[in-house]
């Protein structure tokens, strides 16, 4: 069986509006003032996000040594091989 037609739609289109351009909020020199400030806020955090990093690096790289040489000796232990 054919699939019947679909009626044209009778919703309208809407119609565009004109865009007008926003006025300027502030001026070029101030534009560029605040570029360098949130310059200077991106490289405080970054700063900050590799202390926190380091710190935690210096916190964990111990842990994983003990760990690591308790691995070892208890695996050197159990397999021991004496000749």
């Amino acid at each position: 069986m054919p699939r019947a037609r679909k009626k044209p739609s009778t919703v309208s289109q809407p119609v565009a509006t004109e865009v007008k351009a926003p006025d300027v909020i502030i001026s070029r020199q101030q534009y560029i003032e605040d570029i360098k400030v949130r310059w200077q806020i991106h490289q405080y955090e970054w700063n900050k996000l590799r202390e926190d990093l380091n710190q935690a690096y210096e916190y964990l790289a111990p842990q994983f040594q003990k760990y690591r040489d308790y691995a070892v000796t208890s695996y050197q232990k159990e397999f021991r091989t004496d000749k």
